[in-house]
């Protein structure tokens, strides 16, 4: 009698999740957000999508739009050389108009006709001379059992908890607008978060992530001809201190992941960089990562992760592709991340490691770095100065704060 009930329980599961669908139609949500972050990339604008699961299933979307002073033509000067130098540069701006005040709208227009179906919103829009300021909040959906909706109003800012689906979207203008029509006049932030349930699994019950089988599958898509591969390895510990961070600089590290408590007194990153010069086999091989890791997320459910499928490679900077967010089985971390030189070189970059995740800036010529001792990969130094390393690696906002001493 216990074994007919465990297969029929088992037999329920099974069902059940097929009824729920695949892991990316669980965590699709509105198929209107789908549409305008489609729209905002088809304008070249940035629509950063996660999923993640530390518990219970997430989805989230941010996107940032702006709104340009209003484009006007230079008048002529009777210089033809001026002048033709002058509509070339209209041309530029008033593309940028177009493409700015279109992800504006599309974002706008998505808050509006959401707002048709929702459970609760909250609108407030103020326009006088050519001055905007709107706020969008939206709940949809209701929970079967577990969270309600709760809601928080301070003045014009409204904020909901509890719903499957919530939406909000704010837009400013920028102060002291002087007209300059390169700036800004004003700066939009919109974000979709959907949780499907809302009663989640507990931390004991969640699954502890299974490195040696995602690298297996990953491994035959990183060994393809036309890669090459390289790794360079971080260690450091208490013998090292590190400057304050400001806002300027980042104490020349692309990143420096502190372990909770209790803090590491020794830290190791060993990262393996996955290099090609072909944007068509960068582009293959990144969908085969992106569909391989939907499926391996779909066979081992219960683990925590942050997925962040990209269509593209960062540009000077490392954009995240995947991590294991399980802090509290192990101290260790794994990450993917993605990035190029110019549109002519691009990367994968695996980084893991136990204690504090460190990533120096010069990663893209490092083989290793020990307490601030650097060792740099000589072949890598053929086409890339350290001072270039930097420049590919750092964004566009740190600055170097001390010279490492090189032993090799």
């Amino acid at each position: 009698m216990k074994k007919i009930t465990f297969t029929l329980c088992a037999t329920f599961i099974a069902l059940s999740t097929m009824a729920q669908g695949t892991l990316q139609e669980r965590m699709q949500g509105n198929p209107k957000i789908d549409s305008l972050v489609s729209v905002v990339q088809a304008l070249g604008g940035s629509a950063q999508v996660s999923y993640d699961y530390h518990g219970r299933l997430h989805k989230t979307v941010h996107i940032t739009c702006r709104l340009m002073n209003d484009f006007q033509p230079t008048p002529p000067t009777g210089d033809p050389q001026k002048d033709a130098q002058n509509l070339k540069i209209d041309s530029i701006r008033k593309e940028q108009n177009e493409r700015t005040n279109g992800i504006y709208n599309a974002v706008r227009n998505t808050c509006k006709s959401i707002t048709d179906d929702a459970t609760e919103s909250y609108t407030w829009e103020y326009h006088r001379g050519g001055v905007d300021s709107v706020r969008y909040t939206i709940a949809l959906g209701e929970y079967e059992s577990g969270d309600t909706l709760k809601t928080w109003q301070r003045q014009r800012e409204v904020l909901y908890d509890g719903a499957p689906e919530i939406i909000t979207f704010r837009y400013d203008p920028m102060a002291g607008n002087n007209e300059n029509p390169w700036i800004p006049k004003g700066l939009g932030f919109f974000s979709y978060e959907y949780t499907p349930d809302s009663v989640g699994r507990q931390m004991k019950e969640l699954v502890p992530f299974n490195k040696a089988a995602y690298t297996a599958l990953l491994q035959p898509i990183l060994k393809q001809q036309g890669i090459a591969t390289r790794q360079f390895n971080v260690y450091c510990d208490t013998t090292y201190t590190f400057k304050e961070v400001k806002w300027n600089d980042n104490d020349d590290f692309v990143m420096h992941h502190k372990t909770l408590t209790p803090l590491q007194p020794k830290s190791e990153t060993k990262g393996t960089v996955y290099t090609m010069h072909s944007r068509a086999l960068a582009d293959s091989v990144l969908s085969q990562l992106i569909q391989t890791t939907w499926a391996f997320l779909e066979d081992n459910p219960g683990i925590c992760f942050r997925f962040m499928p990209h269509t593209t490679y960062g540009l000077r900077t490392m954009s995240e592709l995947f991590e294991n967010l399980d802090y509290r089985r192990a101290l260790g971390f794994y990450h993917i991340y993605l990035h190029s030189i110019d549109d002519q070189e691009f990367n994968i970059v695996v980084v893991e490691g136990t204690g504090d995740m460190i990533v120096p800036m010069e990663w893209l010529i490092l083989k290793s770095w020990k307490n601030g001792k650097v060792v740099y990969d000589k072949k890598r130094m053929k086409a890339l100065t350290p001072k270039q390393a930097r420049n590919s690696t750092s964004g566009h906002r740190f600055t170097q704060t001390r010279q490492y001493e090189p032993i090799d």
